[in-house]
């Protein structure tokens, strides 16, 4: 039995039922268009006149970032410059303390002199070498001429200082002290023999002065007339004041001398250049100086 989709052939075209084609081609047509007009509307690539979703995002997105920079910019600017300020600030405060801390360590000399500096032990005894002995005796005059010229004058300076006190500059007291240290494993090229540091201090109860101008003074002094290299500024070490190293002439021999001052103290150490260069002489200064003068 058929129903009212039942195709029959033999039908003659254009009878009362309807053509399947005719039936369903009209729905299916209109079903395509609904489905394609609401893809259009779906579609945001297809829509005239409006922008992409993820486009405008993007272009939002970059408007904020731009609204941000500015101001990000500055304050890390800001941040920048506060940092720079607290270091600069912090370097000050601990050189101020470096400065303090030195003119606090730098305390009185070991008088007599200690037996043993920096591990070299002193040596007792006539000096039986004759270069030796005039560099030694030489040392010893001019820096008993620039000590005493340095106490003469900070006793001159001492009554203003004082108050105007004029017993004030009789008051300051000095304290010589000397010792000649041996350098073990090392020999002199041209004796043969073992090389030595010879080392002279002074100790006041007095000021004698700033620590770079004494010790410009003292190496002035010592420095003669016949002066090779120097002075130059070295390193002072953990005793405080300052230092300062040159290459003098002493007894007919090239010497390294150097030197150190705080407000109450000097000291001086001498070697031949063949047996001590400069540059060694003044770091043994520092070591050696742990014994020769007290924290």
């Amino acid at each position: 039995m058929a129903g009212q989709w039942t195709i029959s052939r033999d039908r003659p075209h254009g009878e009362a039922e309807t053509d399947l084609r005719a039936t369903i081609g009209p729905e299916a047509r209109s079903r395509r268009l609904r489905l394609r007009q609401l893809g259009r509307m779906r579609s945001p690539f297809v829509t005239v006149g409006k922008q992409p979703a993820g486009a405008a995002a993007r272009r939002e997105s970059s408007r904020l970032r731009g609204w941000w920079a500015v101001p990000l910019l500055a304050a890390m600017t800001a941040v920048a410059v506060l940092l720079a300020l607290a270091t600069y600030r912090f370097a000050d405060r601990a050189v101020a303390v470096g400065q303090q801390a030195a003119k606090r360590v730098g305390g009185p000399l070991v008088i007599p002199a200690p037996r043993v500096a920096a591990g070299f032990p002193r040596r007792f005894g006539v000096i039986s070498d004759p270069a030796a002995l005039a560099i030694v005796s030489e040392f010893r005059q001019r820096f008993r001429a620039a000590g005493a010229a340095l106490v003469s004058e900070a006793r001159r300076d001492a009554s203003p200082r004082a108050g105007g006190n004029p017993a004030a500059g009789s008051r300051i007291a000095a304290s010589w002290t000397s010792g000649l240290y041996g350098e073990p494993g090392h020999l002199d090229p041209q004796t043969f023999r073992p090389s030595w540091i010879m080392y002279l201090g002074l100790d006041t109860t007095g000021i004698l002065g700033r620590p770079s101008g004494t010790i410009a003074s003292l190496m002035t002094r010592l420095l003669g007339p016949y002066s090779l290299v120097g002075p130059w500024p070295v390193a002072a070490g953990h005793r405080g004041g300052s230092a300062n190293c040159m290459v003098a002439w002493l007894g007919q021999t090239s010497v390294s001398v150097c030197g150190w001052a705080t407000d109450h103290t000097i000291g001086a150490l001498v070697s031949p250049v063949r047996d001590t260069s400069v540059r060694e002489l003044a770091t043994l200064m520092i070591k050696m100086r742990f014994d020769l003068q007290r924290g």
